[in-house]
């Protein structure tokens, strides 16, 4: 049998199950904390990349509605193939003409131009992320 001064013998090498736990318990927080700040990571990564894009994408998309649209009514013809490079993005765009007397100039070619307000808005991710730009824009009719 063995006495007390047995078990603080000195010559005895391990760990205690108590050491054991706490170890696991630091190394548990640690890991946590580690996959927490990994995932925010991913987030704040996939949103830089969208709001890096989106103004790109919507330059190119008005753009492409500007040479792309016919003359009834100034509807596009295809904004398609604007996004097969995009993956996961979809685009929302309305226009509206506005009333531009007060913009009239001097010059008699100029008159004929029409004001159109572009509404182009970007989503990705089901709608996450969200980049809308408005822009006016003189266009021949």
């Amino acid at each position: 049998m063995k006495t007390i001064s047995d078990l603080n013998n000195p010559d005895q090498k391990g760990f205690t199950l108590l050491e054991i736990m706490v170890a696991i318990a630091i190394i548990a927080i640690a890991f946590t904390s580690v996959l927490k700040l990994h995932t925010r990571t991913v987030a704040m990564n996939i949103a830089s990349n969208f709001y890096a894009k989106a103004p790109l994408l919507v330059q190119k998309i008005i753009s492409e509605w500007e040479t792309g649209r016919t003359t009834d009514d100034f509807i596009p013809t295809s904004l398609g193939d604007s996004l097969e490079e995009f993956p996961g993005f979809t685009v929302d765009i309305t226009h509206e003409t506005l009333a531009s007397d007060a913009f009239s100039s001097e010059t008699q070619g100029d008159n004929d131009r029409v004001l159109v307000e572009i509404v182009c808005t970007i989503l990705y991710h089901q709608g996450e992320y969200q980049y809308t730009t408005k822009t006016l824009r003189f266009i021949s009719p």
